[in-house]
């Protein structure tokens, strides 16, 4: 069957969540079925060479637009001018490609299908269960970018034919609020081992984009769980997340902006941190210190969707346990090589493309269905 993958985002830069969320999945998808992405952004001449290597085509706002200056006298109604290159040309190449199904990350990027004829199916990439990170912000005083209660996000999914959700746990939770069928597609990355044992342990990070769960997940760290620890520490801060104005006497702070490539990072520190207590979804930061073989001490909020690849003693829920977690780890560096290992050939071991019957399963299903319809 042909997917188009409908996005607004430079995914083949794979910088962020988002974007690493989707190649990922992508990759994934390209191995059951003929998948095109179509997205609404120009790709940079320098991703071009490596974009002709992939297992699908991607389509960029270079032939939308072409499509747009072709049928200037088309303008689908509804639709604001800003977003008329995108909708018109997704609409064009979905229904004259002859595509079976379009897939779109988030609900919210629902407005680049919504005009393509109905009896093309429709796929949401979750990322998140908005409803469980709506209670989660709402436990610590924050609200999420998409507050949402269960009956909202129920009547969303319901819009769809198939859903994706980035674990069991979010699965579980769509179930309860739907009745579209919910396939967990977990979010991983390919093993890329550069971990090493040093003679001096000290020097851990924390990866962060600025956002209001992030800020203050630093913030707690700087404040509450490294004044703990009894020993000095190199934190190397990486991202744009926001910095407290004070950093506790311990502490020798390294900030990293504009990095192109972490891994020069991830191989020069001895531990990973990440004690989020709020949120949803798989926390990248946690999955991509485990491709990297960096033992990562998280809470139960940072390893959801990842707890199979966690060893249980790097999960800690509270400011004295996960201090007292990083002084032992950087004592033993037997027991930090030990976790590496562990937690890559639990990512190698693991078969993260089992969904894949399922969902083409599902999918063929779907298609038939809504064709019976059609010719009811």
């Amino acid at each position: 069957m042909k997917i188009a993958v409908i996005c607004d985002f430079p995914f083949w830069d794979a910088k962020v969540g988002t974007a690493v969320r989707m190649e990922s999945l992508c990759r994934s998808l390209a191995k059951i079925c003929d998948l095109t992405i179509i997205a609404s952004v120009t790709m940079d001449p320098k991703f071009r060479a490596a974009a002709a290597t992939l297992p699908y085509e991607i389509i960029d706002r270079s032939t939308l637009q072409k499509h747009h200056e072709e049928t200037p006298h088309i303008q689908i109604s509804g639709v604001r001018p800003d977003r008329q290159v995108t909708v018109k040309g997704v609409k064009h190449l979905v229904e004259a490609g002859g595509f079976d199904a379009v897939l779109t990350p988030y609900f919210n990027r629902d407005w680049m299908v919504r005009h393509i004829n109905q009896s093309v199916l429709r796929i949401v990439d979750t990322h998140d269960c908005q409803s469980q990170r709506t209670r989660s912000f709402a436990a610590h005083g924050l609200v999420p970018t998409f507050p949402m209660t269960p009956q909202e996000e129920g009547a969303e999914l319901d819009r769809y034919d198939i859903a994706l959700a980035l674990s069991d746990a979010d699965q579980a939770e769509f179930a309860a609020i739907t009745d579209t069928p919910v396939v967990t597609a977990p979010f991983r990355l390919p093993p890329k081992p550069i971990y090493s044992v040093r003679d001096m342990a000290g020097e851990v990070m924390f990866i962060a984009a600025k956002s209001d769960v992030n800020d203050m997940t630093l913030a707690y760290l700087l404040e509450q769980v490294l004044p703990l620890v009894p020993r000095t520490l190199t934190l190397h801060v990486v991202g744009n997340v926001t910095v407290p104005e004070t950093c506790p006497a311990n502490v020798k702070l390294v900030r990293h902006l504009d990095v192109e490539d972490l891994a020069w990072i991830y191989r020069a520190v001895d531990l990973a941190l990440n004690p989020t207590y709020a949120g949803g979804g798989i926390k990248t930061k946690t999955l991509e210190a485990i491709a990297y073989g960096v033992p990562v001490i998280t809470s139960d909020e940072g390893a959801r969707g990842l707890e199979t690849l966690l060893p249980d003693d790097l999960v800690c829920n509270d400011k004295e346990s996960f201090a007292h977690r990083i002084a032992t780890l950087l004592d033993d560096p037997e027991r930090r090589m030990a976790l590496s290992r562990h937690m890559l050939d639990a990512l190698r071991n693991e078969d993260s493309d089992s969904w894949l019957p399922v969902f083409a399963h599902l999918l063929r299903a779907a298609h038939a269905r809504k064709h019976a319809v059609r010719a009811a």
